[in-house]
């Protein structure tokens, strides 16, 4: 899966959506959005706008002069700059975490009480949604609380937190 689907970027650069030089590019967009921001949005199940505006752009700026590709000697537009920073800063809402082996405390550095667990889904050992075995909003700072009793001990899930202020 990409961060655009064909008929997205075809839609964007104004091509039809089996163009090869479009396709060629797209997943060369994702690596670069992966790298710029340190995280693969493309896996996600439900893409999100920001990284979808980010593929747009990237991928115009590269279809309309193939030489932009090399970016490191060409200065990206404030539009991108700007989306890729706010991608960086999202990623930092995203925490991963072991679960434990019944009710209790998860450490979670940087959770503030009153954050939202806007998603929280398993990477290894489950998968798909797995709010109801934690707290829906952090109660305190640093920490998450499991509320299910059952062992996820050997489970490994990503949570992404929503600060108090934001919402």
């Amino acid at each position: 899966m990409t961060i655009l689907t064909a008929a997205e970027a075809a839609n964007t650069i104004r091509t039809s959506a089996d163009d090869p030089a479009m396709l060629d590019l797209l997943e060369s967009v994702d690596d670069y959005i992966k790298n710029a921001t340190g995280r693969d949005w493309a896996s996600d199940a439900t893409i999100n706008r920001t990284a979808k505006s980010a593929a747009r752009m990237l991928l115009a700026m590269w279809y309309d002069n193939p030489s932009m590709q090399n970016v490191s000697t060409v200065p990206l537009s404030a539009g991108l700059t700007a989306a890729l920073t706010q991608l960086e800063a999202l990623v930092l809402r995203y925490k991963t975490f072991a679960g434990l082996s019944g009710a209790g405390a998860v450490s979670l550095p940087g959770a503030q009480v009153g954050d939202t667990v806007a998603t929280l889904v398993g990477l290894i050992g489950v998968s798909g949604d797995q709010s109801s075995k934690f707290e829906a909003v952090i109660t305190v700072t640093g920490q998450l609380q499991q509320v299910s009793s059952d062992d996820l001990s050997s489970n490994y899930y990503r949570a992404l937190l929503i600060p108090v202020e934001s919402l």
